[in-house]
């Protein structure tokens, strides 16, 4: 693992977004010590001095590229992991903040990468068959043509990779998407998916040694428990995942804040 680079993103306001990283990052680092981690931030001074094992990236004028000036904030993962790819060289990780690194994880990712390309799990084949036909021109890999009986899509909650080339493909694809006015809401996950396909790379699955809490329900009741999690622990260090999310107590806490009218 020790060649590994592994890459968040947190930029914005929201305060959410770096304790969701400090989670994932304090689990991380429990099952790999010795990781390397770059947090590509418009916010460098949060990471400056948080662990040894964290650089930070300033995203300066990238934050507006990479997102098309913030119309498509989720255009940013592919671009941040395909510079990563480049500047730091071998296996590059990209990991979404609301997550956390369950025990057994190194091997689950060096088994999944393996074959050229990871992400989080298989979520559907075909998974827009109103794209069927759409055609674009990608700059590595050539001609794309969306095909129902081809098309997948991956969660790309994770994302790991050793070339940037499916990365530059999976950017252009997006823009290729949004130009022509088919702008769903998960079109980076569709265009990264298939330019691992096209490039020739079977993806494997690291769940559920990664832990996605993507689902709105669960990702507001994470963030309460982190924020408690914080309080208790405000200074940084590996641990392993110490929040239990039972889904009656998930529940009850959405119908409680739902009462009164906090969501």
């Amino acid at each position: 693992m020790s060649a590994t680079t592994f890459v968040y993103i947190d930029y914005g306001p929201s305060p959410y977004i770096g304790r969701e990283l400090r989670y994932s990052l304090a689990t991380l680092l429990a099952e790999i010590p010795a990781a390397r981690v770059l947090a590509y931030t418009d916010k460098p001074e949060a990471y400056a001095t948080l662990h040894r094992s964290v650089a930070a990236r300033p995203l300066g004028a990238d934050l507006g590229r990479w997102t098309r000036d913030g119309a498509y904030t989720h255009r940013i993962k592919p671009c941040a992991l395909a510079d990563a790819i480049k500047t730091q060289g071998g296996l590059c990780v990209l990991m979404d903040t609301d997550s956390w690194i369950e025990p057994g994880f190194a091997a689950a990712l060096d088994e999944a990468a393996a074959t050229g390309a990871a992400m989080d799990l298989f979520e559907r084949p075909d998974p827009y068959p109103e794209l069927t036909g759409f055609a674009a021109r990608l700059p590595h890999a050539g001609a794309y043509l969306y095909a129902p009986e081809t098309a997948l899509m991956f969660n790309s909650g994770l994302i790991a990779a050793r070339d940037a080339a499916p990365l530059e493909d999976a950017v252009a694809l997006i823009d290729a998407l949004w130009d022509a006015g088919r702008r769903m809401f998960n079109i980076e996950q569709i265009a990264v998916s298939e330019s691992f396909r096209l490039h020739g790379l079977a993806v494997g699955e690291t769940a559920p040694a990664f832990r996605h809490y993507c689902r709105r329900s669960l990702k507001r009741y994470m963030r309460w428990r982190i924020d408690g999690w914080l309080k208790r622990a405000p200074l940084f260090a590996p641990t392993r995942p110490c929040i239990a999310h039972p889904r009656n107590a998930v529940r009850a806490f959405n119908l409680v804040n739902r009462f009164v009218k906090r969501y």
